[in-house]
C-alpha cells in the first residue's frame, strides 16, 4: 500500500487560507513578486518633465520612468506622448491643451523634427506665452536626449519654433 503524506500538507494549506489575514497577506505577497518582477525584466529609462506652476509660473522638475524604446526615435516619442499628457500635480499646468497629439517625430544628424498636431496652437489659460512653452519644451527634450543638438517644432507641418538659432517665426501662434 502508498504511503500518501499529501493529506497533512493539504489540511495544512488549507487550514493556512482560513485564516483572513494570512489570505490577505499571501495576496499581498504575490503582488509584490509580481512588480518585482516587472521591475526587474523592464528595462525603463528615467527622465525629467519640467512645467510652469499655475500661481507662481515659476519651472517645478517632474522624475518619470519609461520603457526604452529600441531607437532614438522611438524613445523620443514615448518620451513626447507622455509629455503631452501633461503633468501628475493639478497645481501645474500642461504646456500645450490636452487634445494635442504627436503627428511626426523624426531624428536625422543630431536634428530632431517633432510635428505636433494643429490643437498644440491653442492658447492655454492663465498660461506662459507659446514661446516661452516651446522654448521650455525644446530644452528639456535636449537635455534628456543629449545626443539631438538642434530642434525644429512644427505644428499641423508649419515651422513654429528652431532651436539652434533661438529664432522667432515670423507666424506667431499666440495672436
Amino acid at each position: 500500500m502508498k504511503n500518501d503524506n499529501s493529506a497533512p500538507v493539504l489540511q495544512g494549506i488549507t487550514g493556512f487560507f482560513q485564516i483572513s489575514i494570512n489570505r490577505r497577506l499571501t495576496f499581498l505577497l504575490v503582488l509584490l513578486v509580481i512588480a518585482s518582477l516587472d521591475v526587474i525584466l523592464t528595462p525603463k529609462k528615467r527622465y525629467i518633465y519640467s512645467f510652469f506652476s499655475q500661481k507662481t509660473k515659476t519651472l517645478h522638475i517632474e522624475t518619470r520612468y519609461l520603457v526604452s524604446g529600441k531607437t532614438k526615435e522611438d524613445q523620443l516619442r514615448y518620451f513626447i506622448e507622455e509629455y503631452l499628457l501633461g503633468p501628475s500635480s493639478v497645481d501645474l499646468m500642461p504646456l500645450f491643451p490636452v487634445d494635442a497629439v504627436l503627428t511626426t517625430v523624426m531624428i536625422r544628424n543630431e536634428k530632431a523634427y517633432i510635428n505636433l498636431s494643429d490643437s498644440a496652437a491653442l492658447p492655454l489659460q492663465n498660461s506662459v506665452s507659446f514661446e516661452q512653452r516651446a522654448r521650455l519644451f525644446t530644452q528639456i527634450i535636449r537635455k534628456n536626449f543629449q545626443s539631438i543638438k538642434e530642434i525644429t517644432l512644427f505644428i499641423a507641418g508649419n515651422e513654429v519654433y528652431h532651436t539652434n538659432t533661438e529664432r522667432k517665426i515670423k507666424k506667431s501662434v499666440d495672436k
